[in-house]
């Protein structure tokens, strides 16, 4: 669970946390308010996603060994967890 930026109550679960990209918005349990994650974070999580998928690529190129190619999958996992479910929430601003 993740705390939420305007009641500061762990109340918002990571799925919700990462479907609520700007200009998605999700919605807390415990006070109504909504909030989200601002695109430069998914941007750079891509990008991170990207660079090292061609990284692996090259890799497994360089020493003719296509398991490598696996690694794309927890590289995306790398990125989500370190860029998207640790990115601050930004709040709504009615």
């Amino acid at each position: 669970m993740h705390e939420c930026p305007h009641c500061h109550q762990e109340s918002i679960s990571t799925l919700q946390k990462l479907l609520a990209i700007s200009p998605l918005q999700l919605s807390c349990k415990a006070c109504q308010q909504h909030s989200y994650i601002h695109n430069v974070y998914a941007l750079v999580a891509l990008t991170v996603w990207i660079v090292m998928t061609w990284l692996l690529i090259a890799l497994a190129y360089w020493f003719q060994m296509s398991f490598l190619l696996f690694g794309s999958i927890p590289a995306m996992v790398i990125a989500v967890e370190r860029y998207l479910v640790k990115a601050p929430l930004s709040k709504v601003q009615v």
